[in-house]
């Protein structure tokens, strides 16, 4: 039997070269490109049976990812030697739900332990601001029978106020005048004047609280269909007119700033009371509206232009008789009068006229001229005609002329148009 002989050894495997770069780049195109350096390792015969190819990539992966994240680690180490002002990004996610969803757990778990109760509290929901305020829609215009009805209740409930209120106590008597020694003329005057208070004012047992008043309503004149209407309303004499008022202008279905209300001529106020006006028993009222009182003044009948005119002179003084003459025929003519106080450069006293608003300008300076005797000179104060001479333009004499606030007034307007008062003093030209 043949002896066995030894084992071969087995060859050993030639190691790949590595060729150089420029022998590389030289023979680029004419050779396959160059293996990579093997490392001889048992590891590299040891083969992994229970991964499959696409576990292989899913690990590829992973390990691409670390490495990714462990380069921009490496980064921001780098750069936080300079730090750089970075940008909060907001959180997402709401924390205060994640804050109350905290507080609810933790007050279960108290709430087991110990006896208070924990109320968990629902989050504040954010809402848009309102920008503008709710409309609020204006209540409905009452019907006129309600406002009428409320009137009503509130007559009657100021009237029985009215009613129960205590009289107020009579005025003292003024002793004062007892003590004071007056001329026979001035007694007079006293006298009359408290004969006519005696007769004017009625006694105790005459007076009584409500006072019937007649309201007469006056239409516009152009309106054809307008009528004249007579109502009585009865008011306490210690009640202003509001009440009245506002009753004639809802009678009248006029506002009741639109209505007017006269008493002889005079135009009434709210405020004013019958007390105040002296009126005891029954009193005759005119009422219209603006619109018409302002066309009844604009349509008013032209002054006469021969009313007389009272001279009086400084030193006189009137007396009882020629006062109550002055009084009866102011009366009758139905105007007042007023004094006024003329003077000229060729008076050396100042010359006082009683006049009425109706008497003109040029009956004034007749009178003037008569009272200082310049009449004659004169003549009646109009413009005198013009001389015919040769050669020679006439030339207008000077006649005499009121000047007021610097202006000359013609002969025929009247003095009240002038806006004079009581004790005004006018010069008079062309003396």
């Amino acid at each position: 039997m043949a002896s066995a002989g030894p084992r071969p050894r087995p060859r050993p495997r030639p190691k790949a070269r590595v060729k150089p770069q420029n022998q590389a780049s030289s023979s680029d195109n004419a050779s396959s490109p160059a293996l990579p350096n093997v490392v001889d390792d048992d590891d590299m015969f040891i083969r992994n049976q229970g991964r499959s190819t696409t576990t292989w990539k899913k690990l590829d992966q992973m390990n691409e990812l670390a490495n990714k994240q462990k380069a921009a680690r490496s980064d921001s180490e780098n750069e936080s030697d300079s730090p750089r002002p970075r940008k909060q990004t907001k959180k997402t996610g709401d924390s205060t739900q994640a804050k109350i969803d905290r507080y609810v757990l933790l007050s279960e778990g108290l709430s087991e332990d110990s006896d208070s109760d924990v109320v968990a509290v629902s989050p504040v929901k954010k809402t848009k601001r309102r920008s503008r305020s709710r409309s609020i829609t204006p209540p409905p215009a009452l019907p006129r029978l309600k406002l009428q009805e409320a009137r009503d209740i509130v007559r009657k409930t100021l009237g029985g106020l009215a009613g129960s209120r205590s009289p107020s106590p009579p005025p003292e008597a003024d002793e004062s005048a007892d003590t004071i020694n007056l001329d026979p003329e001035l007694q007079k005057i006293v006298r009359s004047a408290q004969a006519n208070r005696s007769r004017s004012e009625p006694g105790e047992s005459d007076t009584a609280e409500t006072i019937e008043l007649t309201v007469k309503w006056q239409p516009h004149p152009l309106n054809a269909s307008g009528q004249r209407r007579e109502n009585v309303f009865k008011l306490n004499r210690t009640d202003n007119f509001r009440i009245l008022m506002e009753a004639v202008a809802d009678d009248a279905a006029i506002l009741f700033d639109n209505l007017v209300l006269r008493y002889n001529g005079v135009q009434l106020f709210p405020s004013a009371t019958p007390a105040s006006l002296k009126l005891w028993v029954d009193a005759e009222l005119d009422a219209c509206d603006k619109t018409t009182l302002a066309y009844l003044r604009a349509n008013a009948s032209a002054p006469e232009p021969d009313d007389p005119v009272i001279v009086l002179s400084d030193t006189e003084v009137p007396s009882s008789a020629a006062s109550n003459e002055g009084q009866n025929s102011e009366s009758d003519d139905g105007g007042e009068t007023f004094k006024l106080i003329l003077r000229s450069a060729l008076t050396t006293k100042d010359i006082t006229l009683t006049v009425r608003p109706t008497t003109t300008c040029g009956a004034i300076v007749q009178a003037f001229l008569k009272k200082a005797d310049l009449a004659d000179k004169y003549g009646t104060g109009a413009k005198r005609g013009v001389g015919s001479n040769k050669g020679k333009r006439g030339v207008p004499e000077k006649y005499p002329q009121l000047v007021i606030d610097g202006d000359k007034m013609a002969s025929n307007v009247p003095i009240g148009d002038m806006d004079l008062d009581d004790g005004d003093m006018v010069d008079v030209v062309g003396l």
